[in-house]
């Protein structure tokens, strides 16, 4: 089994991970995803001030090998809809799309399958618009799919790293490809409000 496959299936098979990232980014942002023994399982870089949101989850630091693509139909807009691509298969994963105005109070996302067809969300616990104003007030979210909200985003406390812990049951139905796609989305775009 080559390297990169074992990346792969670490990263889309594990239960529990964290995203990391420093809260004050000037020119771009770096997301390291860590096991619980906090070592790196994926990792993204974005350029700050792009037009055209295109966000790309590697396996590792080197940007070699390319996992999840996410890309915005769009040039940004607060109500984006970003398309999410299995890079290693070509596979359509769907797409999330940020709801808009609503998203100033509660931030909140549609996740839709690969025919446009809304089917879970991403919610956001806390409440948002006195984040924007304190940062270093830690976000909480639940992905709701058909009423369970058992798949958990929190972030830790620290005013210099943000950590994001993903908790998701054994066994849980919704596609960790997706998962781990949303939560860096959210990560991304949450980074550039604050």
């Amino acid at each position: 089994m080559s390297n990169v496959v074992q990346f792969m299936s670490a990263l889309f098979t594990m239960d529990r991970y964290y995203i990391q990232t420093k809260f004050l980014r000037i020119f771009g942002g770096e997301f390291w995803f860590k096991d619980s023994n906090d070592q790196v399982i994926a990792y993204s870089k974005q350029k700050r001030f792009k037009l055209k949101e295109d966000i790309v989850l590697y396996t590792d630091e080197t940007c070699a090998q390319p996992l999840i693509s996410i890309k915005a139909r769009s040039v940004i807009d607060f109500g984006a809809t970003y398309d999410i691509v299995d890079v290693t298969t070509g596979e359509s994963l769907g797409a999330a799309r940020r709801k808009g105005l609503k998203s100033l109070f509660k931030d909140t996302w549609k996740i839709l399958d690969a025919n446009g067809n809304e089917y879970a969300e991403l919610i956001e616990d806390s409440v948002a618009i006195l984040r924007r104003f304190v940062p270093f007030i830690p976000a909480k979210y639940h992905f709701s799919i058909q009423g369970q909200h058992d798949i958990m985003l929190h972030q830790r406390f620290n005013p210099i790293i943000k950590k994001t812990d993903i908790l998701i049951p054994e066994g849980h139905q919704l596609d960790r490809r997706v998962i781990a796609a949303v939560a860096l989305l959210n990560s991304v775009i949450e980074g550039r409000q604050g």
